[in-house]
């Protein structure tokens, strides 16, 4: 199955709604074609941040209030109210999906999204092989890797002193884009740091996503999304490292 194929396919497969030979052909292909499966991540975590979002917001007091009273109105003066009711519903839901849908496209929302994005790449590097492209804990080393793979070239920082040794790095993608992937390891614990360009600062975020911790900061005119499961102080600390 082609990528093609297999991504016109994916909001079917999200619903259950192929047969079975389709089915399985598109859940072999998620597995090995890194590209698809982050694709198929992105619908999953926006399906679900509608679900659990949507329902939350109604219109303001305020305009319920007018609506109502231009339904009360319209009983009066209609030898058919409930037609009026209908159209006035009809008025609440459109002014509840604006709603949503303004939420939905929210700063806080398309964070949420970059952090599960960044969260499946970390978890799936860790379950496959391709944990790292270039195998290295020389920072001259790997930072010229990425020449003429990406189209940006990547801080690379040596922290071994500080005990978080460099590993190596990889090309990985998030958000619809590559982006470099730098990795690095605490004892035991490996640390994936994600960066690409982003003209525009954000807000430093830290969240903790099914145990694992997540430090997002913008600088530089780009953006760095670190991701472990360390403890939050460890995580925190490699970051304040980063960052001098």
């Amino acid at each position: 199955m082609t990528c093609e194929s297999a991504k016109s396919l994916t909001g079917a497969y999200a619903d259950d709604e192929l047969d079975a030979g389709v089915d399985a052909q598109v859940r072999e292909h998620l597995a090995t074609c890194g590209s698809c499966a982050e694709a198929h991540a992105q619908l999953l975590a926006l399906r679900a941040g509608i679900r659990e979002r949507a329902p939350y917001y109604r219109a303001p007091a305020y305009l319920q209030d007018r609506v109502r009273a231009a339904v009360r109105q319209a009983g009066r003066q209609a030898a058919e109210p409930w037609r009026w009711i209908a159209i006035a519903a009809a008025i609440l839901l459109a002014v509840s999906a604006a709603w949503n849908a303004v939420e939905l496209r929210s700063p806080n929302f398309l964070r949420d999204q970059f952090a599960q994005s960044v969260l499946s790449s970390h978890v799936r590097s860790l379950l496959g092989t391709h944990l790292l492209d270039v195998p290295s804990s020389d920072q001259h080393t790997v930072k010229p890797w990425f020449n003429g793979k990406l189209d940006f070239s990547p801080d690379v920082r040596d922290l071994a002193p500080q005990g978080f040794p460099l590993i190596g790095g990889r090309i990985d993608y998030v958000g619809d884009r590559t982006v470099a992937a730098l990795v690095y390891q605490r004892r035991q614990h490996v640390i994936n740091l994600f960066t690409w360009p982003s003209p525009a600062p954000d807000r430093p975020t830290e969240l903790t996503r099914n145990g694992y911790h997540i430090v997002h900061w913008s600088s530089g005119g780009m953006a760095w999304w670190a991701v472990s499961d360390l403890n939050a102080g460890e995580l925190r600390r490699f970051v304040n490292l980063y960052k001098q």
